[in-house]
């Protein structure tokens, strides 16, 4: 049976899927842990998960699923070990879950990752990337600025890009954009940036996901020392592109309409640059004299603990000032019921959670804040707010994610 033209449902399907996982440090880990116990679910498909060292698995294997803690970013030789371990497996294709991410993949923006790809593809192996960062020539440049070294070459960053994304296309014989819906702005505009061929360039969209548990929030506030407040949320790791001095700054105007609202800012800080960020963000705090309205809770949230922080909450914020991929913490929030407000940044959030998300102008906290008061001031629009997304949520699951995955990995063996 030639896999090439047959259903991967016809026989066993051997995947290598190359990602962090937890609990390693990485927005790749807990969505690639969830990918594969739902592709394992299905009887006719063998995983080989390899991942950094520091990975612990995703439970009890099983004769589905292997892991292989084998690969470190400052390893500049991980790409010919993986290269040998992959083609042991003599899988039918291999699936990167992919920032691009120097911090998780090495080099300054993954470019090791790159060159796997390529000795992968010249060997004949057919790869597949999901691309959760998605880039376009603009946000390039900009993000070269935003790091001091690489600030002097910020004037030919889109052409040492263009280099890379090049690479990325010669290394692959299928992209996945993690986006928002089907047919997205995102995918269009990709297309138009880069000039993949258009079938190579696949979608899967973010999905969502049930809570673990929802916790009463008037019991939430009080476990969490909260009672009286109005929790508006930021959750997740700390980098400057969360936008989160708007939301300080949006807390000094949003005060004297709504003064019992406190700004919880839970996650740590992901790299030195980020540590720095919030010694910023605690001055910002005071500059705005709302520190007494603000907290800070800079450890890592497990997903054990998520559900106290958002039960306690009124409203969740994504004020982000860059946006270059589907925002997993929308995603993995939305089934809570609780309105999230997101900043217009990017190509996909008008198109996120349905067009059920409410936006206000990225870097605007007079606009952040006037959104915020009309949530948390009219009661009937939060529970609206909530339900929609509620409902958004119960169609776009890890059981829908995982059958386009499916899709994907056909389409990916039919090209060449």
């Amino acid at each position: 049976m030639n896999m090439l033209h047959d259903s991967p449902r016809s026989q066993m399907l051997r995947i290598v899927m190359i990602s962090p996982l937890p609990p390693e440090p990485a927005g790749e880990s807990a969505y690639t842990a969830k990918l594969i116990t739902g592709l394992t679910k299905h009887s006719n498909i063998q995983i080989t998960a390899m991942c950094g060292i520091g990975a612990k698995g995703i439970g009890p294997e099983n004769e589905h699923v292997k892991c292989l803690p084998v690969w470190q970013r400052r390893d500049l030789l991980y790409p010919l070990k993986l290269l040998r371990l992959a083609r042991l497996e003599r899988p039918h294709v291999v699936h990167v879950q992919f920032g691009p991410d120097g911090r998780v993949y090495g080099g300054l923006f993954g470019e090791p990752m790159l060159y796997l790809l390529v000795l992968l593809r010249t060997c004949g192996i057919r790869t597949t990337v999901t691309l959760h960062s998605t880039w376009m020539h603009e946000q390039v440049e900009e993000r070269f600025k935003r790091y001091r070294i690489l600030r002097r070459f910020s004037l030919i960053a889109p052409t040492l890009f263009r280099l890379y994304m090049r690479l990325l296309d010669l290394g692959t014989s299928s992209l996945q954009l993690s986006t928002v819906r089907i047919d997205s702005t995102l995918r269009r505009r990709f297309l138009h940036e880069w000039g993949y061929r258009k079938e190579k360039v696949l979608e899967i969209p973010h999905p969502c996901e049930p809570p673990q548990r929802r916790a009463n929030r008037e019991e939430a506030l009080e476990s969490m020392g909260l009672v009286g407040k109005s929790v508006i949320l930021v959750i997740g790791f700390i980098r400057r592109e969360k936008g989160l001095e708007v939301a300080l700054a949006a807390m000094s105007t949003l005060l004297r309409a709504v003064p019992d609202s406190l700004l919880l800012i839970a996650g740590t800080p992901l790299d030195k640059d980020g540590a720095r960020y919030l010694m910023e963000l605690k001055e910002a705090a005071t500059r705005f004299s709302v520190s007494e309205h603000t907290k800070f809770d800079t450890r890592f949230i497990p997903e054990e603990e998520m559900h106290s922080y958002v039960s306690a909450a009124s409203v969740v914020i994504l004020p982000y000032v860059e946006s270059v991929g589907a925002s997993g913490p929308a995603h993995r929030l939305a089934g809570y019921g609780i309105p999230i407000l997101a900043s217009d940044v990017g190509h996909h959030m008008r198109e996120c959670l349905g067009g059920n998300l409410v936006l206000f102008k990225a870097g605007d906290p007079k606009d952040l804040a006037v959104r915020l008061e009309q949530v948390l001031s009219d009661s009937s629009l939060a529970e609206s707010i909530g339900q929609r997304l509620q409902q958004y949520a119960a169609t776009e699951t890890w059981e829908v994610a995982v059958e386009r995955t499916l899709a994907n990995y056909r389409s990916t063996l039919k090209l060449d």
